[in-house]
């Protein structure tokens, strides 16, 4: 979702409320089971454009313990700042426009296109900042996971490789794995 907010950067003080009511989000990182809603608003100070509210959603992740995808609740508060820069319109008026300045790094993604905000590339942001590193379904009273109903003991049996088996090595490592053989006391 692109959203114009020319109007708030026109007037300071002006306020934007919008009301998030997106599709689920499906892109190489995130997974969305649940359609994206909240409330963020759009406040111009002057200086500082602020954008700030909350959002929520479900991804899918796959559980650390067992592997099989279960549906994680995600629950964020908005709260960002973009300087805004006042240059003049041109060379034969008094008129000033209003600039969002916004991180040159290539690694963040692009949030403006002059003054059409890409909201879909915010959620996606915080949607991936606020799922767990190590995703871990609840576990039942008894231990069990809640998701893949295995106890933790069962699971670790599962991962275990025979003992005669070859450990899988990352094929980028490899390399280092045959060095490591070599160097290997005897």
């Amino acid at each position: 979702m692109r959203l114009d907010i020319s109007e708030v950067l026109r007037e300071v003080g002006k306020n934007l409320p919008y009301d998030i009511n997106e599709p689920p989000l499906v892109d190489e990182d995130v997974e969305c089971t649940s359609p994206v809603t909240g409330r963020v608003t759009f406040n111009n100070t002057g200086g500082i454009l602020l954008v700030q509210g909350a959002m929520s959603t479900s991804v899918a992740l796959p559980c650390s313990r067992c592997g099989l995808y279960y549906e994680h609740g995600v629950q964020a508060k908005v709260d960002e700042q973009f300087e805004l820069r006042h240059t003049s319109a041109g060379p034969r008026t008094l008129a000033t426009v209003t600039i969002v300045e916004e991180d040159d790094n290539p690694v963040a993604g692009k949030l403006f296109d002059g003054n059409v905000f890409d909201l879909t590339e915010m959620l996606r942001q915080y949607i991936v900042l606020d799922e767990p590193t190590r995703p871990l379904p609840p576990l039942l009273k008894d231990g069990r996971c809640a998701h893949c109903k295995l106890s933790p003991e069962v699971v670790l049996e599962r991962l275990q490789l025979p003992e005669e088996a070859e450990p899988i090595l990352n094929a980028g490592l490899s390399s280092l794995g045959d060095l490591l053989k070599q160097n290997k006391p005897e």
